[in-house]
């Protein structure tokens, strides 16, 4: 049986798999599992499974999760690997297929490697997650990316994957892995005046899509469209010039972007919003941070349906450990259309979690949960393997909750914040630690 065709018609049995599993924890309390080490399969610096992965992930909602790692994978020089695609199901009852590497209860496959074509035309070392994306007109099982490097110019491309039709095999023009096709929809830096990359270059984090279909990330020097156009391709608009922007977006209902700055020089950082629904893009700053005594705002927003603005900062607070942030819209009164800040939580103790980096996720209850790349126990030296962490809402108020303490052997620095099931277990990436050292895939369950 084809391994694209396994995941669908065994998605009953992953759900059945998971509850088993969620019904043994339950009976435990509060728990953390390692669902995969990367780094399992292949030899001396070697990792044909993937090595530091990076978060979040993606949910198909077969139960299956899907992401990127910087390096490893099965193609190599000068003494590094250039990234993967992976996947991950619950295991069958009848075990991992031949092909995909076994975890603890999960298993593992590659649905791309990087650099498969000469000169890394494919793409080379994601330093961003992919997407499901759902548009009317996108296939549903296919996902998006980008990568850093690689590309018909060297400075990155935007990707999708699909699963490889049996009869006819991947599109002309698309490059097949195993039952997987990967197809660059665009090459960064086409268009050039001097060394400047017009169309943006090296691009970084997720991709976010409006409600046309198009597509929106960072790059090196801002934030890119990518709009599909009539010749089946696709063209990339550079729609806010920014040396500074930091990884990933996030877009409303009304298509407003959303996205964060730094800049170190002014000693400054922003939270910006772009309106789409504009010709023209444009871009404002609904909020500004000082480097002290704010930090810096760090991954990418979250917005919820009441348009409240949800962030991270790296440092910054009593004891410049970071912060939760909120931004509040106001619409009455002399300063209706702008945003008020309110902290949500000020990381003060390196027991309890320092420098989260990751950007948070809400639940539907206006929970909000998320990690940080230090702190918790002391088991990684000073500054501690990282944890995962809920701000229970009540009302306005939200109390700090530590879910879980990350020791090393379990994962260290988690990477993005965790995404969350219907029963409200977290799933999320550590770019280290583990078995190997090389990250791993964890559950949390509350």
């Amino acid at each position: 049986m084809q391994l694209t065709s396994l995941l669908r018609s065994a998605a009953t049995m992953a759900v059945l798999s998971v509850l088993s599993l969620l019904l043994f924890q339950t009976a435990q309390a509060q728990t953390e599992t390692d669902l995969y080490n990367f780094c399992s399969v292949g030899g001396v610096n070697l990792c044909y499974d993937g090595e530091y992965p990076i978060g979040p992930l993606a949910a198909d909602g077969y139960g299956n999760f899907y992401g990127t790692s910087r390096f490893g994978g099965t193609n190599c020089a000068y003494g590094s690997c250039f990234g993967t695609v992976f996947g991950l199901f619950p295991e069958p009852a009848g075990g991992c297929e031949s092909g995909t590497n076994p975890g603890n209860g999960w298993c593992e496959f590659v649905l791309y490697n990087f650099c498969s074509v000469g000169d890394c035309s494919d793409g080379s070392q994601p330093e961003g997650s992919v997407s499901y994306l759902n548009a009317h007109f996108r296939t549903p099982g296919n996902f998006y990316g980008t990568t850093t490097y690689g590309g018909s110019h060297g400075a990155g491309i935007v990707f999708e994957i699909s699963s490889k039709p049996i009869q006819s095999g991947c599109p002309t023009g698309s490059n097949p892995s195993g039952g997987w096709c990967e197809t660059v929809l665009y090459n960064f830096c086409s268009y050039t005046l001097g060394d400047i990359c017009l169309d943006g270059n090296n691009p970084f984090g997720n991709l976010v899509e409006d409600s046309a279909g198009n597509l929106y990330g960072t790059v090196a020097n801002g934030v890119f469209q990518l709009s599909p156009n009539q010749q089946g391709g696709w063209d990339s608009e550079l729609i806010y010039a920014d040396n500074f922007v930091q990884s990933g977006l996030a877009i409303d209902g009304a298509d407003n972007l959303y996205g964060v700055d730094e800049d170190f020089g002014i000693g400054v950082g922003n939270v910006f919003k772009i309106s789409l629904s504009q010709s023209t893009y444009p871009q404002v700053n609904i909020h500004t941070f000082k480097l002290s005594p704010n930090g810096f705002p760090t991954g990418p927003p979250a917005v919820d349906s009441d348009g409240n603005v949800y962030g991270t900062t790296f440092t910054g607070g009593t004891k410049d450990f970071g912060t939760v942030w909120k931004l509040i819209p106001v619409t009455t009164g002399k300063k209706a259309g702008t945003y008020q800040e309110k902290i949500l939580h000020t990381f003060s103790a390196e027991k309890t979690g320092e420098n989260p980096g990751g950007g948070v996720v809400l639940d539907a209850s206006g929970n909000i949960y998320g990690t940080t790349t230090d702190g918790g126990g002391s088991e990684c030296a000073e500054s501690g393997c990282g944890t995962v962490f809920e701000l229970v809402a009540s009302g306005d108020t939200y109390k700090y909750k530590l879910l879980w303490s990350f020791n090393g052997t379990d994962g260290t620095a988690p990477s993005g914040y965790p995404i969350l099931n219907s029963a409200g277990d977290l799933y999320g990436i550590t770019s280290i630690g583990g078995a190997n050292n090389l990250g791993t895939m964890y559950e949390v369950t509350p």
